[in-house]
């Protein structure tokens, strides 16, 4: 059996004061400082034979190209196979505005609300901390677990009128269950821990201007605290984002209200991690798989669509009424019909200016990278997979425990169920892929986990 060997390192990210912030489209305001510090967190395994980086990022999402910039830099300098890399979002909502799908160009004009000279730095900081944890690798061997969590919640209610609102729905399917992996010494002290756990980090709302890692933070910062030992080094935490499309958390609102669930998290997994056997044999395996997944038709929407704005132009236009309620409401509705028009503009204007689709075969080429360390896998997915999805992943047969790590090397949006597409919804309509591709992805993910065990 050959030794394991691991190392893990953090770096900042510093984003600057006073930039505009992702995650809430109805956010006012710019940025009014840090809460706590965001940051790269890497953790690299290497069995003598293979090495896998592992790199959980505090920000919203990291697009194909950044991610490919990001694990070539890795790759020239630590000879880790670019395909054996992992670069995951923890899809915090509290995170700055940035280009999340290409490094800006020096001949870019600046950006309001953004700070492109620190756009531009941002892929090396994400890799040093990958570059970093290389050079601590040390022996090393692995304990898994599970705990009980329930902070997420599903959050596609249905309406008696069969309409899906964004809102609690406490029938619908959840994830009850923080996955946890720890590194230690031969003396026992631990070098990082990795926690996977899907529900969207949006304890805070929009009201909320100051960076943050949200809960996810929370936990980090508990589990390393209950590690320390005072001698030696701080362990590092790494958070990986689960199967959260359709998943918020049940209770929102402020600092307070985040600490109090990341905090619980972090002490359950530090405690299942406590009283959990050492892996025995952890040989490293990886496995990149493209995925050419098919794009939603919106041809016969966009006609229907284009059709409404037309007759409630007519219906402006025809009016001889005055200024009265009548106005107000052909107004309103004419708004309504341009509204929708334009949300499937702006996704058909997507596909025709993404590299990563075929408008003559209508794809969209991306990739799922898969890491197995003995009777542990994780999956790694390129976007926001419905939980009904990621559990069916979860429940493979062929290891121990599998972790489902979504907005993983790239973000193809939301990746809902195929009963979903039938009820609609914000997910659905804000979807790029076609009905049946989040099965397709399970289906893959489940044949790639038994050929890697076989």
């Amino acid at each position: 059996m050959r030794p394991l060997y691991a190392g893990a390192a953090r770096i900042k990210l510093n984003p600057p004061v006073g930039l505009a912030m992702l995650g809430y489209g109805n956010r006012v305001g710019r940025n009014a400082g840090a809460h706590d510090d965001l940051a790269a967190q890497a953790l690299v395994l290497d069995d003598g034979g293979a090495k896998v980086a592992i790199a959980g990022v505090d920000v919203l999402a990291i697009g194909i190209r950044i991610a490919d910039d990001i694990r070539e830099r890795v790759a020239a300098s630590t000879g880790i196979p670019a395909d054996s890399i992992l670069i995951c979002a923890t899809h915090t909502h509290s995170a700055p505005a940035f280009n999340i799908f290409a490094t800006p160009r020096a001949a870019v004009i600046p950006a309001d609300g953004r700070d492109l000279e620190w756009e531009r730095a941002l892929p090396a900081k994400i890799a040093s901390a990958i570059v970093q944890a290389h050079e601590r690798l040390e022996p090393a061997r692995l304990r898994a677990a599970t705990a009980r969590f329930t902070l997420g919640i599903n959050r596609r209610l249905m309406r008696p009128n069969r309409q899906i609102q964004l809102a609690a729905n406490g029938a619908g399917p959840a994830d009850a269950e923080v996955m946890a992996l720890g590194a230690y010494r031969p003396d026992g002290s631990p070098i990082a821990f990795l926690m996977n756990y899907p529900c969207h980090g949006v304890v805070l709302c929009e009201d909320n201007l100051l960076y943050s890692r949200d809960w996810p933070g929370f936990a980090m910062d508990e589990i390393e605290s209950a590690a320390a030992s005072g001698v030696g080094p701080r362990p590092i935490s790494i958070f990986l984002q689960g199967a959260t499309g359709n998943i918020d958390p049940r209770s929102r609102g402020n600092f307070e209200v985040a600490g109090q669930y990341g905090r619980a998290m972090g002490r359950g997994a530090f405690d299942a991690l406590e009283h959990a056997p050492s892996i025995a044999a952890s040989p490293v395996a990886t496995r990149r798989i493209a995925l050419n997944l098919k794009l939603k038709d919106l041809g016969a929407n966009l006609a229907i669509a284009r059709d409404c704005a037309a007759q409630t132009q007519a219906s402006l236009d025809n009016h001889r009424g005055g200024d009265g309620y009548q106005l107000k409401r052909l107004r309103d509705h004419h708004a309504q019909s341009l509204s929708s028009l334009s949300a499937l503009e702006v996704l058909e204007e997507q596909n025709r200016r993404d590299r990563r689709v075929d408008m003559a075969r209508r794809e969209l080429a991306t990739a799922m990278t898969i890491v197995t360390v003995g009777d542990l896998a994780i999956v790694g997915i390129p976007g926001e997979l419905f939980v009904e999805l990621g559990l069916a992943i979860k429940a493979t047969p062929h290891f121990a425990q599998t972790f489902v790590a979504g907005y993983c090397n790239d973000l193809i949006g939301y990746i809902p169920t195929l009963a979903a597409y039938a009820e609609g919804g914000y997910e659905v309509d804000t979807a790029r892929i076609a009905a049946g591709s989040g099965e397709t992805i399970v289906d893959t993910a489940r044949s790639a986990l038994a050929a890697m065990r076989a």
